[in-house]
This record gives C-alpha cells, structure tokens and sequence, in this order.
C-alpha cells in the first residue's frame, strides 16, 4: 500500500508540477476532523489524511474535551508530522458545529474539506479535489456518493470490500459539471434532495467561506445540512463532479448514529425543526428574491420539516399522543411560552394524522394487490 501511494504521488509531481505540492508556505487543503471519544479509530482516520498522495496539505483535529485517549493519540502523531495541528476546547460543544467552526479559523488553506473522526479517505482524494477545484476555479467541489463498508464493517482493512452509497436523488454525474448559478433552480434542487447536505464529501474553497461569514450553527442535528443550503445559496461556482474519495465507516457508536433516549432524540429534532427553520428562514428574508417569491421560500423549510417529521413519526408509532405529551409540552416551552399546550397538540395531531394516511396507502396498496390477484 506505502509503495503503490508513493507512485501515485511521483505520477501526478510529473503531471502536475505547477502545483508546487511540497511547498511549506500555504497548504493546498486544511482538512478539519471534530473529535469526541474516537480513540478506536482516530490513528486511521488522520493517517489516511497523511498519506494522501496531495503533500502540501494540514490536518486541523479539533477535541470535544474527550474522556478516553482520543487528544493522547493525536497529539502523539502531531509530534512526528508538523502537518498535525490539535487543539481542544475548554468545554464540549455537545456537538460537531463548535470543533468545525474552530478549525475553519484555524486553517490556512487555500481549501477546505472536513473528516468525520470514525471515517477515511481514499489514498488520492485530496489530490483528486484539489485539481479539479483549481481547474474549474470552483468555490465547491460537491461528489455525489460515498464508499460505504460492505456488510457495515466497523475495522476497514485492505481487504475490505465496498459498495456505493448516495442519499441524492436522480441520476449522477459522469463527468464535472458546473452547476447553475440561477439561485430559483439551485433552491428546487436541495428541494428535490439533488443537492444533499453531507458537508464531508466535498471541498470548499476558504476565502468564499470567510468572505460570506459561512459557519455551523450550534443545532444538535443535520447542522450540515443548514450549512450547505446557506453554501448553495450564495457560492459563485459549484462544481458537481463522479469521483468517489470517502469512505463512510458505519460505527454505532457515533454521536449522529447511536441510538438515544426518546427525550433526547424528540429534543434533537424538534430543536432542529423550529431553530434550523428560523436559521433558513432569516437568512432567506434578507434576500429579495425570496422576499418576492413566497413559494420558493418555503421549499427549504418544507423539506426540513418534512425530513424531520419523518423522523419523529418513529415515536408515534410506538407511543400515543397522549404518552408523549409532556415531554412535547417541556421541548415546546422555550419557544411558545404559555402556549405550548396548543403547539404541543398541533405538533401531535400532524403524527397522529400522518400515520392515518401511511395506513390508508398500506391499505390501498394490499387492496390493489388483491384486485390483480383476482384479474389474474
């Protein structure tokens, strides 16, 4: 593996030799990994950021104020490569927006990419982006699927097998693309899930994000999908491009994967419904096309609540109304005050009207069967 990665850097210096990838001065990416009790996968994680074929490159580990080894091991490794720079926060976040945030004003790079502690890349990704960020001059370089462990293997190995794995709809990119830069067409595709939030398996160009003040709200889930939507709404260039340069390691143990209390989960998601909203919602409210077209400012906030009420509806199903009740009441509090009863209730009879319907169309769907059953 050490002598095939070696080639590939020799083959793309002959390619590429106006990169000046050894040069020590600006690197050519910050990648930025948030940190929080990852001592079991973080050695690979930030090993397969140093071995990149792209040299000229700084790894940006931001700790959550771990309990295990985690910041131990990365300020070991840190001490063998200068590229290494970790730091950690005095107190945790309670999740990944804070450590991102820290590292992107931490970085130097000419871009951007962020690492999810429990994953990896593939040996030339940073190189891959790189040149195809600078040959498009792209603010982002979006691809569109992920390699995803087959069989959910935890410890990925040389002989690991893979699969593809995308939560975007329609058909994918064969080749780079620049995407539109009609603000309308761009809102319809995040509405249609044509441009997923995943903020891990692309490239941003730095001086975009500082220059539009882009960072992670403090949301305790889907912040990136928040992220990218302000990202796809005010980026010059997007670039869509096929390659395939990260691998998604499922670990049950992650902060956005672990299964959770029902008052955190309910906390996480209705937080996220009414604060994300009010995030798109304000941001949108500044810009006039959006101010003028009251339909299409409503497309972003219709997909999050939609997403998220999905989500949600798990409870309901195990659950009544009236069995969640309070705990509704106590996450509808803080935001309607003396008239969370009513809102609780709103809240509760969407579910409760929603899991009508997904009866009615499990009901319909055994009668058609039926009926061609007897056609037949």
């Amino acid at each position: 593996m050490a002598n095939e990665t070696e080639n590939l850097r020799q083959i793309f210096a002959e390619k590429h030799p106006q990169f000046n990838l050894t040069a020590p001065s600006i690197p050519a990416v910050s990648v930025i990994i948030p940190m929080y009790n990852s001592q079991r996968y973080i050695k690979s994680c930030v090993t397969s950021v140093l071995n990149q074929t792209l040299r000229n490159l700084e790894v940006i580990c931001v700790d959550d104020c771990s309990t295990d080894d985690t910041f131990k091991i990365v300020s070991e490794i840190a001490q063998k490569d200068k590229r290494v720079r970790v730091c950690k926060l005095p107190k945790n976040s309670g999740g990944a927006s804070e450590p991102r945030n820290c590292g992107i004003r931490m970085s130097r790079g000419k871009y951007i990419a962020f690492l999810d502690s429990d994953d990896l890349y593939t040996p030339t990704a940073m190189q891959e982006l790189f040149v195809l960020g600078e040959k498009w001059k792209a603010d982002v370089v979006h691809t569109e699927q992920v390699y995803f462990p087959e069989n959910q293997q935890i410890d990925v190995d040389e002989n690991t097998k893979f699969t593809t794995f995308s939560k975007e709809r329609g058909g994918f990119c064969k080749e780079p693309k620049l995407e539109t830069d009609n603000l309308a067409e761009r809102v319809k595709m995040f509405f249609e899930g044509k441009f997923f939030g995943w903020v891990h398996n692309k490239l941003y160009r730095r001086d975009f994000l500082m220059e539009k003040n882009l960072k992670f709200e403090k949301l305790k889930t889907s912040e990136d999908i928040i992220f990218y939507f302000l990202v796809i709404c005010t980026a010059p260039r997007i670039v869509r491009v096929p390659n395939i340069i990260y691998i998604y390691r499922h670990n049950p143990d992650s902060i956005t994967r672990k299964i959770v209390s029902i008052q955190e989960s309910l906390h996480a998601l209705t937080h996220l419904m009414i604060e994300g909203t009010k995030i798109m919602d304000d941001f949108m409210g500044q810009i006039p096309l959006f101010v003028q077209n009251p339909a299409l400012r409503q497309l972003p906030i219709d997909y999050i609540v939609q997403q998220h009420l999905i989500w949600t509806q798990r409870f309901f199903d195990k659950y009544t109304a009236a069995q969640l009740d309070a705990l509704i009441r106590n996450e509808m509090k803080p935001f309607c005050g003396d008239h969370s009863a009513f809102y609780a209730y709103l809240f509760s009879a969407i579910h409760v009207y929603r899991q009508k319907m997904i009866n009615y169309e499990k009901k319909i769907k055994e009668l058609e069967e039926q009926i061609q059953k007897l056609k037949s």
